[in-house]
């Protein structure tokens, strides 16, 4: 095998904020307004990521944090342009990323050179890789980013795909393509009952005639088990592993009405192995950055016991394969505001006085106006166990076992929502 979340969007994005100048003391970067904070703090992490082999980007598990979205960004661009990392990866789900590789290839002349997109190619491609990417990013402060993803996707310098199995509300090539592709690969006796169930769940039209009950959701475990199980055991195409994340998704969904199942395989998993996949199909040695959750990018065994959901996540799956070849880093704000999906913006909870990032800027002098701060693994060592927002609940525990280094923004925004069609 190759291996929930609700099918209604959320958003998140990311704004410019007021810039910086650097100092350090004993592996604690902090920086003043003099420049973007973005580009400013995006140097610093890639710098010290540049070389790694397997680069995760963790967020707050809100998703919703405008200025560590946009210092994400800016990292991202850094690392595929000055540091040659060849994918990007979403934790998001599989298949409409398929479907927007599908349309580049399209485009393709005969010898495989990219054609000359027009202007409404090129804004079919930003939706298609929008929807892919998901509600949660669909800001006005990341459009541009999207269409340099685009950009770089369409002239072969960069690949884009996503990790997760769950669909969602956007994904729009998901409900064309998923009912066919399980109808096809069942037996003949059972394709019209299997694509019908599939697509039932896809455009959500259960009546109560008809509802998503437990004899549904066992329809489609065992719909989506069988066509998955037609594929091959080696070299899985998309269409394969299209096949198996449905089927996994939806043994989640009829596990998790049952009360859950150990051998159920978790998200943490199912990602961890869609990492490998992508690293198998990309040129040996290809660098991969991952834009993930905090929760999920965590790397190290000291921080099971705080993990919220109780099983291990994919960068401490990762690390059994990469090694010191990985980086993960996580990113965290002192105070401020966030929201998701247009919905009205809040403020950040309340940190104790001792958090990590309360002390990542203690180090300065008073009225110090410092934007942002880095940490790495050995100022995260230097701290002991503390307690922190990285992974949503203020949870206390040694930040160095879980990520090779931490950026801390002082004030954090909410995004502009700005829905896609």
């Amino acid at each position: 095998m190759f291996g929930t979340v609700s099918l209604f969007p959320a958003a998140v994005g990311a704004q410019r904020v007021a810039p910086a100048a650097s100092g350090a003391t004993n592996g604690l970067d902090t920086h003043q307004a003099i420049d973007s904070i973005e580009q400013q703090a995006a140097a610093r992490v890639a710098d010290a990521v540049c070389s790694k082999r397997v680069v995760l980007l963790g967020e707050l598990p809100e998703h919703g944090e405008a200025r560590g979205m946009g210092v994400k960004a800016r990292i991202v661009e850094r690392l595929v342009q000055r540091c040659g990392f060849r994918a990007v990866l979403f934790e998001a789900e599989s298949y409409d990323f398929f479907g927007f590789e599908r349309a580049i290839a399209a485009t393709r002349t005969p010898g495989g050179h990219a054609a000359a997109a027009s202007g409404a190619r090129a804004d079919s491609l930003e939706l298609m890789l929008a929807r892919a990417i998901g509600g949660l990013w669909w800001t006005r402060e990341l459009a541009a980013w999207r269409q340099w993803l685009v950009r770089e996707a369409v002239a072969d310098r960069a690949v884009i795909g996503g990790i997760d199995d769950q669909p969602s509300a956007t994904s729009a090539y998901a409900r064309a393509t998923l009912p066919g592709l399980v109808g096809a690969a069942v037996p003949v006796a059972r394709a019209g009952e299997c694509a019908q169930a599939v697509t039932r769940y896809m455009n959500w039209s259960y009546t109560a005639a008809q509802p998503y009950d437990d004899s549904e959701r066992t329809r489609l475990a065992d719909c989506t088990r069988l066509a998955a199980n037609r594929g091959p055991d080696t070299r899985p195409t998309p269409d394969d592993v299209m096949r198996d994340d449905v089927a996994s998704f939806f043994a989640r969904e009829r596990a998790g009405a049952a009360g859950g199942a150990t051998e159920t395989p978790d998200r943490d998993s199912i990602m961890a192995r869609h990492v490998a996949w992508w690293s198998a199909r990309l040129p040996r040695d290809a660098k991969i950055v991952v834009w993930t959750a905090t929760t999920h990018a965590a790397r190290a065994s000291g921080a099971q016991a705080v993990l919220p959901r109780g099983v291990p996540p994919v960068g401490a799956r990762l690390t059994e394969r990469w090694g010191d070849r990985l980086a993960v880093i996580g990113f965290s704000a002192l105070r401020g505001q966030w929201s998701r999906a247009g919905q009205p913006s809040q403020p950040l909870a309340t940190l104790p006085p001792n958090a990590l990032e309360a002390r990542a800027f203690a180090a300065r002098a008073a009225g110090d106006t410092a934007a942002w701060t880095y940490l790495d693994r050995t100022a995260l060592r230097s701290l002991g166990p503390v307690p922190s927002r990285l992974f949503g609940k203020v949870v206390t525990t040694d930040w160095s076992t879980a990520f090779d280094g931490v950026l801390v923004i002082r004030e954090e925004s909410a995004p502009t929502f700005e829905p896609r069609r």
